[in-house]
């Protein structure tokens, strides 16, 4: 124990003569050049560059001096690493890969939250985050659709329902730490090569949404609600007219990505918001809230279905029921606004305002009415397959 004291008295003198030494130290961070400095991190994720900003008072003045220099290095790192193919093999681009979307929303960055303001316009971490953010919507969103879609597929399909009830598809190939079985292996190949096929089509749709959201939409309800939903529709013609709906294909596989996530939605609220009314609902919640919050319905019921695998399942209480009441309180307050003005019910919230009125005025003006589907078939179970397809797909017509 002596030994053990003597060694810390001298480690704690050595210190202390260190700290009078009029010879500075400083972090070989601090001595880098700012293209050096700022190359270093942009391979770093955008958390570790918040955190080194919090090291010390030179690490934090230092990166807000070359924000602009560092988000420019980050995102051409990432575009040089990743260049833009949607789907790789059938596989996914990575996650962190913010080339396209940074493509897509080039500054200023799409705004998530009203009234939060953006200090610099310009190339900046909170544009990277919000970047950040916009992708993993994107990327949660395509994975949920998926899911459902995929095993909507397995359990009505006339050609896959059979099969994979059948006991073929219940055989299991033991390995040391898990079983996987063959119906776990149809489900996933088919899930992720859907969610290839959506994921990019979605981020599509997220800029259309952010594109065609009305300045004034925070604005009362009054007088000018019927103009203002033509102007709408008016404006929402114009961003398909132009980058990067004038490629008609992604314009197409965008509206094919719509209409089926209508579908899914509008199956998933029964029985307790009816087919007739949850068009309304769909659209009150496209236009306040983009994507997001249709994401935060389909975690509402990944939610449930976790408490069913535990046994734990309220049949008086859902994390949907209770998302479903929220939106109907939603809903409530956005017709209250025009009772106040002395204007009807028929002045609820449409779908058809929303994408498809603009979206089948500009295939009509396209010549694209009726259109081949081409490469919108995910094989799922011996011959079946899930398509990505609208009303006016040829396929439709030969059915």
């Amino acid at each position: 124990m002596t030994h053990f004291l003597t060694r810390v008295r001298m480690v704690l003198r050595g210190g202390k003569r260190d700290s009078m030494s009029a010879v500075p130290k400083y972090s070989g961070l601090k001595q880098l050049p700012s293209h050096v400095f700022a190359t270093i991190l942009a391979s770093c994720d955008l958390k570790d560059i918040g955190s080194l900003s919090l090291c010390c008072r030179a690490l934090h003045d230092r990166i807000s001096r070359l924000e602009f220099a560092i988000a420019w290095a980050y995102i051409q790192l990432r575009k040089n690493m990743h260049p833009q193919s949607p789907c790789i093999n059938g596989t996914l681009s990575p996650g962190d890969d913010l080339s396209f979307i940074s493509e897509l929303f080039p500054p200023p960055p799409p705004e998530y939250s009203t009234g939060v303001a953006h200090e610099n316009a310009g190339y900046s971490l909170g544009y990277l985050g919000d970047l950040k953010r916009c992708w993993n919507t994107c990327i949660r969103l395509s994975h949920h659709l998926a899911d459902h879609v995929v095993r909507h597929h397995l359990e009505t399909d006339a050609i896959a329902q059979p099969l994979w009830s059948s006991s073929k598809l219940k055989k299991e190939f033991k390995t040391e730490k898990e079983v996987i079985s063959e119906k776990e292996v149809v489900y996933s190949k088919a899930m992720a090569s859907l969610q290839a096929k959506l994921l990019y089509p979605i981020a599509y749709a997220v800029f259309f949404l952010e594109s065609s959201a009305s300045p004034d939409s925070d604005s009362d309800h009054s007088d000018h609600h019927h103009k203002n939903i033509v102007d709408s529709v008016e404006r929402q013609k114009s961003i398909l007219r132009n980058a990067p709906f004038d490629d008609t294909h992604i314009f197409l596989s965008t509206h094919h990505c719509m209409q089926l996530l209508f579908s899914t939605v509008q199956r998933l609220m029964g029985p307790e918001i009816p087919h007739s009314t949850a068009e309304s609902w769909i659209s009150l919640l496209l236009t306040t809230s983009t994507m997001e919050r249709i994401v935060s319905f389909f975690v509402s019921i990944a939610k449930d279905d976790q408490k069913k695998q535990k046994g734990k399942h309220d049949s008086t209480w859902s994390h949907r029921k209770e998302f479903l009441w929220a939106m109907r309180r939603d809903l409530n307050e956005y017709m209250a606004s025009f009772s106040e003005h002395g204007e009807q019910t028929s002045l609820e919230p449409k779908l058809n305002h929303v994408w498809f009125q603009a979206a089948c005025s500009e295939m009509d003006r396209r010549g694209a009415i009726p259109h081949t589907v081409e490469d919108t078939e995910v094989h799922v179970l011996h011959g079946s397959v899930v398509k990505l397809e609208c009303e006016y797909c040829y396929d439709c017509y030969d059915e």
